[in-house]
């Protein structure tokens, strides 16, 4: 079965458009329009090309009977349906069969119904690459500033839009360089970062401070998740105060983590804070007397 171009074009702009809404990297320089618009040019042209009419057509040169010969002697009309025309008659052969525009119209307005909703879907989703490039910015400032208080040095935070070090594939929502200066974070986590410096924390606002946190305790020098999770949900009290949010909402979301780390991780054990991770316990770090964390 010989494969149209039509389907071919279409193909490869339904497998681009897929592309196009898991690369992060792409979004950052090409609009979602522009692919788009390049589909409905394609959907146009073919659509166009199948409507138009074929007055003008010439029936290619055959040594059969002429027109005039065939209009008036009225072959093949006349003959019998079974008859086989005589030895060395050749019809002419038939005009081309037009496809009926409606039959064009609706798999060039499926493809597009397809890609218009895929835009829509993924400009309707608020994320990290949504935000201006100033936004972003001034958010990792902050983040940069938090994680050198924590480290006790200098430190970069990377929303990692391009997943190289973090995201799905990795498993991780963040990474750090132990004793280092550099962290990396999953744009999902910094987005989240993002609304609480806006005064709008998301559900997710306690497990990205906690995040932060812990990727910071690692800059520090402390290698082990355990610890690093115990330190991180008492640091992240002050994180989150500093980012915006008020010191009792700061703490409840702290507690919260803190109360829920022994299912988070249930998986991964080595992240599970140790008992000493307590009021009075080996791992307090004694930052508010009153309160743990």
């Amino acid at each position: 079965m010989r494969l149209r171009p039509l389907w071919i074009w279409r193909a490869a702009f339904l497998g681009f458009a897929v592309v196009y809404l898991l690369s992060s990297g792409l979004q950052e320089w090409l609009p979602p329009l522009l692919p788009f618009l390049a589909a409905a040019a394609v959907e146009a042209h073919f659509f166009i090309a199948g409507t138009r009419t074929r007055r003008g057509y010439r029936r290619p040169e055959n040594p059969g009977p002429q027109q005039r010969d065939l209009e008036e002697l009225g072959w093949p009309e006349d003959v019998d349906e079974d008859e086989e025309p005589g030895p060395g008659v050749i019809p002419p052969p038939p005009r081309p069969q037009r496809t009926p525009w409606l039959r064009r119209l609706v798999p060039a307005l499926a493809v597009l119904a397809l890609l218009a909703g895929a835009v829509f879907l993924d400009s309707a989703t608020a994320h990290w690459q949504r935000l201006s490039s100033t936004k972003r910015a001034a958010t990792v400032r902050l983040l940069d500033r938090e994680a050198a208080r924590i480290a006790g040095h200098s430190a970069t935070i990377v929303c990692d839009t391009s997943g190289t070090h973090v995201g799905y594939v990795q498993d991780a929502d963040g990474l750090a360089e132990v004793g280092g200066s550099r962290a990396w974070l999953t744009p999902q986590i910094c987005y989240q970062l993002y609304l609480v410096t806006r005064g709008h924390p998301g559900s997710g606002a306690g497990h990205a401070i906690a995040v932060l946190a812990h990727e910071s305790w690692h800059l520090h020098g402390e290698p082990n998740e355990a610890r690093a999770n115990c330190f991180a949900y008492q640091s992240g009290v002050g994180v989150g105060e500093r980012l915006g949010l008020s010191g009792d909402t700061a703490r409840k979301l702290m507690r919260e983590q803190l109360a829920a780390n022994p299912t988070d991780f249930a998986d991964a054990p080595q992240y599970i804070v140790p008992t000493a991770c307590r009021q009075g316990g080996n791992l307090d770090l004694h930052l508010d007397g009153a309160n743990f964390p």
